[in-house]
């Protein structure tokens, strides 16, 4: 009967552990040195992000696959670390008040209301407090249209 081969598993190559080990510190180094400079320029940190800014920063121009950050547990906990801080800003345009009124116009009595539910319930609550601050301005005008509207009638009866 042939025997079978056992090849070593990838953990018993000693040998192979010196060069997993100098990509080990390589990746870290490089990954680290990325990841301050994004943060010094005040850039979003993400697997994509880091993998560019890496390329910059490494002497050979090679830098560091996105997988790396993933797999490499020193890299991927400073990652977690900072990823977490960095503030992004907001790019909705301000809203306008008197622009936006003229929506409150075309509200229909018979709408899906449980649409509208749903649509209220995914927005912020500092969205919420504008929605509610332009309707009750649209309801102030309308008011104010109304009572001129019935002051004109009643000088013209």
């Amino acid at each position: 009967m042939p025997r079978k081969s056992v090849s070593p598993r990838p953990n018993e190559r000693e040998w192979l552990q010196s060069l997993y080990e100098k990509r080990r510190s390589r990746s870290l180094e490089i990954g680290v040195k990325a990841i301050d400079m994004l943060l010094k320029e005040g850039n979003r940190i993400s697997y994509k992000s880091v993998s560019e800014k890496s390329k910059e920063v490494d002497p050979k121009g090679i830098g560091i696959h996105p997988n790396t950050i993933h797999t490499n547990p020193e890299l991927h906990d400073y990652y977690v670390k900072y990823k977490k801080n960095v503030t992004r800003s907001s790019k909705k345009a301000p809203m306008v008040v008197d622009a936006d009124l003229v929506g409150f116009m075309r509200i229909k009595p018979d709408r899906d209301l449980e649409r509208v539910r749903q649509r209220y319930m995914k927005a912020t609550k500092a969205e919420l407090v504008d929605i509610l601050i332009r309707m009750e301005h649209y309801i102030a005008q309308q008011n104010q249209h109304w009572l001129k509207d019935q002051f004109e009638q009643f000088e013209n009866d």
